[in-house]
């Protein structure tokens, strides 16, 4: 380790780690484009069958009103749902060590925590983003895989740490505060 490194020693918590999950799932893959797609079109529909003053269009308006919002209630609740016991399971009640994550000249490396002997290394123009999120910087490595750096965890201040991810990797940093 040299002396311009900044190194993150993770702390992770619940309440983190879903603020991480639902920014990457419905901001960044937007995941809720499809949802939010069918619930539309079925709710057209609903206005079409109202519309046409046939017998029995109320009926069929009302099953697709409630098809087509009840099915995308479903899916977000049952996300909410998972995700809750993804943080219960991974023992996040209290902040724990998750990963140490250092930055140096060369790239970012990062090792797993005190018993597990995972270690990680990539070079910075190998890391395809980095975004700038209240209370906590998420450094993605891969398209798929990411890493936190909660605020207040890292050897300098939170500012001095983003101001080196993006010296680094310029305008693959986005700030979303």
């Amino acid at each position: 380790m040299g002396n311009g490194d900044i190194v993150v020693r993770v702390r992770m918590d619940a309440r983190t780690f879903k603020r991480f999950s639902r920014f990457d799932t419905f901001r960044l893959r937007r995941r809720w484009v499809r949802p939010a797609g069918f619930a539309l079109i079925l709710c057209a529909f609903a206005a079409v069958a109202l519309l046409s003053r046939r017998p029995q269009a109320g009926v069929i308006a009302a099953v697709l009103l409630a098809v087509g919002l009840g099915l995308p209630l479903v899916y977000v609740g049952s996300y909410l749902s998972q995700l809750n016991a993804q943080a219960q399971r991974l023992g996040l009640d209290l902040p724990r060590h998750v990963y140490t994550v250092t930055l140096d000249f060369d790239g970012i490396r990062v090792e797993g925590a005190p018993g597990r002997q995972e270690t990680l290394s990539v070079r910075w123009q190998d890391a395809p983003a980095a975004f700038r999120a209240k209370g906590c910087v998420y450094l993605y490595v891969s398209p798929a895989r990411a890493f936190l750096l909660p605020d207040g965890q890292a050897s300098v201040d939170d500012d001095a740490l983003w101001a080196c991810l993006v010296g680094h990797m310029g305008d693959r940093c986005r700030d979303r505060r």
